[in-house]
């Protein structure tokens, strides 16, 4: 893993919530350090999608903020919800992403 995978790795073990994390772009694997680093979260489920995306819109921002400090100001971070059907998204994820953590169950 890259060292800026490493990091993220590293933020999402601190962070209960997050179930899995995945880098959508790391600018270190492509070798292109002007691009955003993107990096896409999946939140631990709780009863339904309404009352995770209330952790989202609680949590987000701090976790932006987090990872901005620990990793530079070029980063994006996005939620995945596993239960909508996205399937720009879903494709996007499939072939760019790299899991970089899973929270063991």
């Amino acid at each position: 893993m890259s060292p800026v995978q490493d990091a993220v790795a590293e933020w999402a073990a601190r962070n209960p919530k997050i179930k899995r994390a995945w880098m959508l772009r790391d600018p270190a694997a492509e070798g292109a350090a002007e691009h955003e680093i993107e990096i896409a979260v999946e939140l631990q489920p709780v009863a339904d999608s309404e009352e995770t995306f209330a952790v989202w819109l609680a949590k987000g921002a701090q976790w932006h903020s987090q990872l901005r400090e620990q990793i530079g100001p070029k980063v994006q971070l996005v939620w995945v919800d596993p239960d909508l059907d996205e399937p720009a998204l879903g494709k996007e994820l499939e072939h760019a992403k790299v899991l970089v953590y899973e929270r063991a169950s």
